[in-house]
């Protein structure tokens, strides 16, 4: 007859391998997984906009959509989110006017010098994309500049280290 602490080892024993395969069976994967996420076609998000504007100006801003290179057939909901420097608690959402060539349109006017940011909030069917555009308006301080440069040089670093092939 066995003690009650032998018995007890014994299913400390197995219970991290009962585990393991509980868990490897619920993470089997789905065997078309791949081929639908190879199908999926890729919806691009393009922000056209001047690198610097004028203060007090209303530059044309745009979002053009392309799927596979080609311009987006499908109506999307397109929002605007403008704010400037790390203000982004403060942005303003402004809804985009779409023109007759699927083109989205902001209609801004930007109050002061300064560095805004511009971000297209976009959902085309079960698809969210929200890509952002940095924009110089007026004179900027020396501290603005600096720390754009500082950015700027962080996103070479990052994207040198990882390039993709096609």
């Amino acid at each position: 007859m066995r003690k009650k602490g032998e018995k007890q080892m014994q299913v400390i024993k197995f219970t991290p391998l009962l585990l393991t395969f509980f868990l490897l069976a619920a993470c089997s994967a789905d065997p078309e997984a791949a081929e639908q996420y190879a199908k999926r076609e890729e919806i691009n998000v393009i922000i056209e906009a001047p690198e610097s504007i004028e203060a007090d100006s209303s530059p044309q801003i745009d979002v053009k959509l392309t799927k596979d290179g080609q311009a987006l057939e499908e109506e999307a909901s397109v929002n605007f989110l403008v704010w400037k420097d790390e203000n982004k608690a403060d942005a303003e959402e402004i809804p985009a006017s779409l023109d007759a060539d699927g083109t989205y349109h902001l209609v801004y006017t930007f109050p002061s010098d300064g560095v805004y940011f511009v971000k297209a909030d976009v959902k085309v069917d079960n698809i969210h994309l929200m890509p952002t555009k940095q924009i110089r308006v007026g004179e900027l301080t020396q501290e603005e500049i600096e720390k754009i440069e500082q950015e700027q040089e962080q996103k070479k670093q990052n994207d040198s280290g990882s390039h993709h092939h096609h």
